[in-house]
């Protein structure tokens, strides 16, 4: 005969080594997600920004004011594509405003996640096209990485110095290194476990023993819940180090550079390595047509050089 058990409302019953669950006791205990349906935009877009210090807090500004104060349910499409023309006609790049609407997106997923969304909330963001952008090309060379390389390492907070090699050695993005916990950290494996990316697929960074030296070396002692760049004024809040960066690349001569350029660079060593685009887009969380946009020159350079060879 089954032996029931009441532990907090969820009555569950062993029978036959299977573990059974009331639901309909499940659901009653659990908390009604219900409240969280009259957000405002405000209140939502400031929930996400207290835990996600990704540089998001200067593009919210326009739409806090613009949006701030509607249910966060009641935004349409429209109105934002509405938004980025208005966007466009007042001077902004196409660029700028397909990072807003990105930002706008990754909000509603976080949303999404906390399952703080209506049933059958759509988000506004995934009938929006992107604006056409000229591709940015970066001509970063190998002496420029080195001086960038050591010039990290001269900040006094050392973290710094991880992060660029890590972003330098991996291709990832920024928000894919800075939002990570030491539990997404294998220091013995030299590798990194994102399970929450851009294209919505999980991946696994790499990155050498050099580095993984490195890291022990600057975080002596490492708990498993705690983020590895977190501020320590802002408890849950991340450092980008975006000052840091402008300090070092105007030190350097090359002012124009972006962290993200970062990742160009070794999208361009991993197809001159003969990688393909598909090997290279899977390893760098990308699209490999946008990929192959972007350096499938450096692919064909590749071909022609493999097929002249086989000539011979």
């Amino acid at each position: 005969m089954p032996i029931s058990l009441n532990i907090n409302q969820q009555i569950v019953s062993h029978s036959r080594g299977q573990k059974r669950i009331d639901l309909r006791a499940a659901l009653e205990a659990s908390p009604n997600t219900q409240e969280n349906h009259n957000l405002t935009f405000g209140e939502l877009a400031r929930a996400y920004l207290a835990t996600h210090y990704n540089g998001a807090d200067m593009q919210m500004r326009k739409w806090l004011d613009l949006l701030g104060n509607r249910s966060a349910w009641s935004i349409t499409a429209e109105e934002l594509a509405r938004a980025g023309v208005a966007m466009l006609e007042n001077g902004y790049s196409p660029s700028t405003v397909n990072r807003n609407l990105s930002q706008i997106g990754s909000i509603y997923r976080w949303a999404k996640r906390k399952m703080l969304t209506p049933v059958g909330f759509i988000s506004p963001t995934l009938s929006q096209h992107r604006y056409p952008e000229p591709i940015r090309r970066v001509s970063l060379s190998d002496s420029e990485i080195k001086r960038i390389l050591d010039g990290a390492s001269g900040f006094k907070d050392r973290r710094f110095s991880v992060l660029v090699r890590i972003l330098i050695e991996t291709g990832a993005r920024r928000g894919e290194v800075c939002e990570r916990r030491w539990s997404d950290i294998d220091l013995d494996s030299c590798c990194i476990e994102v399970l929450e990316t851009k294209t919505g697929k999980p991946r696994m960074l790499f990155f050498s023993q050099e580095t993984s030296a490195l890291m022990r070396r600057v975080w002596p002692i490492r708990e498993s819940a705690a983020l590895l760049f977190g501020s320590t004024r802002a408890p849950g809040a991340i450092v980008t180090f975006k000052k840091s960066w402008d300090k070092l690349t105007q030190a350097i001569g090359r002012p124009d550079l972006r962290l993200h350029d970062l990742r160009h660079y070794r999208a361009k060593l991993l197809i001159e390595s003969g990688a393909s685009v598909a090997v290279a887009a899977q390893a760098l969380g990308h699209s490999s047509l946008i990929l192959h946009r972007r350096y499938g020159h450096l692919e064909s350079g590749t071909i022609s050089q493999a097929v002249r060879s086989s000539w011979k």
